[in-house]
């Protein structure tokens, strides 16, 4: 429920819908929240969104950003997640490159997080640098959107 966080401030926004900088209430935990707007939306499409939500609650990966939290009001889908700082595409903006040692590791991971994924029949539909987030430690973190695919 929404009452159970603090919303902070703007950290994104794409053609899904924005993300927010939030604080669980009581633990102090800073999390990441999608919300995710139903107008405009079928019936249909809000059914798959609560599929697509349902199986990302069950993905667990040290490179995969990890859900936390998913909820709905009568407007909205809210999907409240770890949040990871830094943004892999403004890494490669600023530095324009990355030395071969920095660049082994994170394909590794995302290589590791992208077998997982295709483990468990599910196929990422927007990878690109900008859902690729550096955590702490320097842990490579997949962003799990609400564009997946299972393979038939």
């Amino acid at each position: 429920m929404i009452e159970n966080y603090h919303v902070l401030e703007l950290v994104g926004e794409g053609s899904f819908g924005k993300v927010y900088k939030g604080r669980r209430k009581y633990t102090g935990r800073t999390v990441a929240m999608k919300f995710i707007l139903k107008s405009g939306k079928s019936e249909k499409d809000i059914q798959n969104l609560r599929q697509e939500i349902e199986i990302l609650r069950k993905l667990k990966h040290e490179n995969i950003i990890e859900m936390l939290d998913a909820f709905e009001s009568p407007q909205e889908f809210c999907v409240v997640t770890e949040f990871a700082q830094g943004e892999l595409f403004e890494v490669l903006e600023d530095d324009k490159s990355l030395p071969e040692e920095q660049v082994q590791p994170i394909a590794k991971q995302l290589v590791r997080a992208l077998y997982y994924l295709h483990s468990n029949r599910i196929i990422h539909r927007d990878m690109k640098p900008q859902n690729i987030l550096i955590g702490s430690g320097s842990v490579v973190k997949w962003i799990q959107l609400i564009l997946i695919d299972m393979f038939i």
